[in-house]
């Protein structure tokens, strides 16, 4: 196993409680990955998500296997209220037809053109942008502001850029299914209501009292010494000892030192697996590396809260495209979750960077001005009022981008996979890019490898 990020932990877990003989390689010193939360007086930063949504059961049955069931938190119910930063002013995200025919949110023709979606025709199957799918169904200006703000907020991508069904295969789904967006959330509520089951894929945000590294950590004491950090591979090469097979396989580290196995799980982001399979599979590569990401940048604020120039009264906001904003979003870290800030103290996260990749190289100070002065214009945060906590935590790739032709990338990986026996692929980079993605497609990954082993 290559890779000590929450796909390699869950996979190796799987395939250690079935009896394999397994070894998890990392090369940070710490497992996690980007799931990592760092301590800095009093505050707790996430450094990747908030939290992940306790709608997949498979996420909570681990967290309670690996002794983490009292340590999980549920988000506050204030956290159920979101803010988008439009048209100048926050305004509240409605969560029924009368508040959004009363919000500021769009103009009256944009809330009009929303309204006209159940009367709109299906589109072809096929791919095409997420952007192109919500002008179809909600017009230009939603698809810009709403539809805009969520491929923020859940990507840090690029709604025009990014495949409908591949980045949100769900509500492609409900398309298809029904052929309109608002007929598939009645049938759903109808379903609901006479005894089906949920009526949506939402769920509540949960994370855990000492934040997201938690997972992280159990999984890796779980492992035992089934796992090794600190310890970079370089290469995976076919061939050589292992089982004594045609399919075995030689996992090469950075020092020069190395080991045969029978087969072999890549769980690290596809653009580092491309480089580790480039002598055994050119092909496999080249797809791997056509996935791009998306850079991202936490800077994550600690106030008192009587500098604030409101109530934390929510998960905080998103920024669309449309603002003039360079910030994606921030988040409302001490209101969602309990622990997260001293008391009378407050956590935010300000989110940058997305198709805003210069961000990338601008220095911490004049970051923070520029963070501080756009709090200052969408939260009323007073200019002068510093920050007793920075914390600047940047991400040259962060979010894999599932973009227009993904698909059609993943049948190439797969037909590259299918003359690799013994290699198995995992991560977020494919088929969802949540932490319950990762647990749901690593549990699967572990269960294909488990009988691609007894048949060989």
């Amino acid at each position: 196993m290559v890779g000590g990020g929450p796909s390699g932990l869950v996979l190796g877990r799987e395939l250690a409680a079935h009896g394999a003989d397994v070894t998890v390689v990392e090369a940070r010193g710490r497992p996690g990955g980007k799931a990592w939360t760092e301590s800095c007086a009093g505050y707790l930063v996430e450094h990747g998500p908030e939290g992940f949504l306790d709608s997949a059961p498979a996420t909570l049955a681990l967290a309670r296997d690996l002794g983490l069931g009292d340590r999980l938190l549920p988000a506050s119910a204030r956290a159920a209220r979101r803010y988008l930063y439009a048209r100048g002013a926050l305004r509240p995200v409605p969560t029924n037809p009368a508040a959004f025919l009363a919000s500021g949110l769009l103009s009256v023709p944009g809330r009009l053109a929303v309204l006209g979606e159940p009367f709109r025709a299906a589109g072809r199957n096929g791919d095409e942008s997420v952007a192109a799918f919500a002008r179809r169904r909600l017009g230009r200006e939603a698809a810009a502001t709403l539809v805009g703000a969520m491929v923020r907020g859940v990507y840090a991508g690029d709604a025009e850029a990014l495949s409908m069904p591949s980045s949100f295969p769900r509500l492609a789904a409900l398309e298809r299914e029904h052929g309109s967006l608002v007929r598939a959330l009645l049938a759903r509520r109808r379903h609901h209501q006479n005894g089906g089951g949920p009526a949506g894929p939402g769920g509540r945000l949960t994370s855990f009292v000492g934040g997201m590294s938690e997972l992280g950590g159990a999984l890796a004491a779980s492992l035992g010494q089934r796992y090794a950090p600190g310890r970079p591979a370089a290469a995976v090469r076919r061939g050589g000892g292992g089982g004594g097979g045609g399919g075995s396989w030689r996992v090469e580290f950075a020092d020069g030192t190395g080991e045969h196995a029978d087969a072999v799980a890549i769980a690290t982001e596809p653009w580092s697996a491309a480089s580790l399979v480039a002598e055994a599979s050119p092909a496999l590569a080249a797809a791997l590396a056509e996935i791009p990401a998306a850079p991202a940048v936490v800077v994550a604020l600690g106030f008192a809260e009587a500098d604030l120039g409101r109530p934390l009264d929510g998960f905080g906001f998103l920024v669309p495209p449309t603002e003039p904003l360079r910030m994606l979003g921030c988040l409302w870290s001490s209101a969602t979750f309990a622990h997260r800030a001293p008391p009378g103290k407050a956590l935010l996260r300000v989110l940058l960077g997305g198709s805003d990749r210069a961000v990338l190289d601008v220095p911490d100070d004049r970051l923070v001005a520029l963070v501080l002065d756009e709090l200052s214009r969408t939260m009323g945060i007073r200019r002068g009022g510093a920050p007793e906590l920075v914390r600047v935590v940047r991400h040259a790739r962060a979010i894999p981008q599932y973009t227009v032709g993904h698909g059609e990338r993943l049948a190439r990986i797969q037909a590259a996979l299918a003359t690799l026996p013994g290699l198995v692929l995992a991560g977020n980079g494919y088929r969802g890019i949540s932490l319950n993605d990762c647990v749901i497609n690593s549990q699967a990954a572990a269960r294909a490898l488990l009988g691609g082993l007894e048949g060989a």
